[in-house]
């Protein structure tokens, strides 16, 4: 009789001390050990920043471009006309389309303080959606981008090295002797 009486008094207490918690402002389904997993999922898509979750190759061709003008410091307007022209024709969008494209990569930069530290995250979810022709045509859009207004700076050089280096890395041809 006495261990019913004191499980049903430390349950009690259980109970007590639960409640208590949960006036204070404690979550008490933080403890509840089915959802730890679905919480850290739902943390890993959440609170990851949104220009390494960049899925459409153009979105990131756009965002590095974007990246290679920046290097050399604020983009002047001279740059910014090229590189719409360059969204226009090289990327076949209409006008309205490339300046969406344009504000929305400056929105994703504005954090970015040094992109080759981070490239391989940047392209990590749209890396392997390009082509041959696609990342040909990216590494020869920022050299162009690059030497608008002056010679490829050191900077600009180490983001275009460090494209080109991802894209050789995971576009390896398994035909081939290295």
């Amino acid at each position: 009789m006495h261990i019913v009486i004191s499980v049903i008094t430390a349950l009690g207490g259980l109970i007590w001390a639960l409640v208590a918690l949960q006036k204070s402002g404690f979550n008490v389904s933080v403890l509840n050990p089915f959802f730890w997993h679905r919480r850290a999922d739902w943390r890993k898509k959440y609170d990851t920043k949104p220009i390494y979750k960049l899925s459409e190759p153009v979105d990131v061709a756009a965002l590095l471009l974007l990246g290679v003008a920046k290097c050399e410091g604020e983009i002047s307007s001279e740059q910014k006309q090229k590189i719409l022209s360059i969204f226009a024709h090289n990327l076949h969008l209409v006008a309205d389309d490339a300046n969406d494209l344009l504000l929305a990569s400056a929105h994703l930069l504005r954090d970015e303080i040094y992109l080759v530290d981070n490239i391989e995250k940047i392209l990590e979810s749209s890396g392997s959606k390009f082509t041959r022709e696609q990342v040909n045509s990216v590494l020869e859009l920022m050299k162009q981008v690059a030497l608008i207004e002056s010679d490829i700076n050191l900077e600009q050089q180490k983001l275009i090295d460090a494209t080109e280096e991802y894209f050789v890395k995971i576009k390896k041809d398994p035909g081939k002797w290295s």
